[in-house]
């Protein structure tokens, strides 16, 4: 990629995550922190201190599924990477995000019951979708402040064939760590999707719909391995 499709792509990124979150953006020269490629490992750090930490963990984690593949099948996958994806994700923002409007109408039952099943959709779909590996490796490009408390991490999925995949991520710092609110995967924004979708689950069918809905996902995820 030339450094102006990548510049290009990193702004578009930050302009989708004032948008979506609220944040006001900081595109300073000086807020931005350029790292050295580097594959992430299944000993990555622990989530903590910085951003990068964070995307590392959930990039090792997910190396370590595919290396596991068929040989761990769907659930042995699921296990390993759903006590990382818990951790790293900001769940209940993202949920709040996702649901807009409808977010505060919800008990606090089903607030709690929308969290949880939107932590399992999500490790679920990293068990079904990262389920091989071939050489393929992670890594991060560069990573900007967008205010304080709030960065963006810009990294790759390259695969066997040479193939690049572009990883973008929000986060926002939650005490101590930084958690994951947003993934732009190739340009399109994860939340962004889930908040069509599932806004308008909310209006035409429900909340107890949407629950089955995204239920029945896991289940094809499941199913699928």
């Amino acid at each position: 990629m030339v450094k102006g499709d990548f510049m290009l792509r990193k702004s578009l990124v930050v302009l989708l995550a004032c948008t979506v979150s609220g944040i006001a953006p900081v595109l300073s020269a000086a807020a931005v922190t350029v790292a050295a490629p580097a594959t992430s490992s299944p000993g990555a750090p622990a989530i903590g201190g910085t951003p990068e930490a964070t995307i590392n963990t959930l990039d090792g984690v997910l190396l370590k599924s595919m290396q596991g593949g068929r040989r761990l099948g769907y659930s042995g996958r699921y296990r390993i990477v759903a006590p990382v994806v818990q951790k790293v994700f900001d769940y209940r923002r993202i949920a709040a995000l996702t649901l807009g409007d409808y977010w505060q109408k919800l008990s606090p039952e089903q607030q709690n019951e929308f969290v949880g099943v939107l932590a399992d959709f999500t490790a679920a779909t990293y068990a079904a979708r990262f389920d091989s590996y071939n050489g393929e490796h992670f890594a991060i490009v560069s990573s900007q402040a967008l205010q304080p408390g709030a960065e963006g991490v810009f990294s790759t999925f390259t695969e066997h064939n040479g193939k690049v995949h572009h990883f973008d991520y929000i986060l926002q710092k939650d005490g101590d760590h930084w958690r994951i609110v947003n993934v732009v995967a190739d340009g399109v924004s994860d939340l962004s999707l889930r908040r069509a979708e599932y806004t308008e689950t909310m209006q035409k069918k429900g909340f107890a719909a949407l629950i089955a809905h995204l239920k029945a996902q896991i289940a094809g995820y499941a199913k699928g391995s």
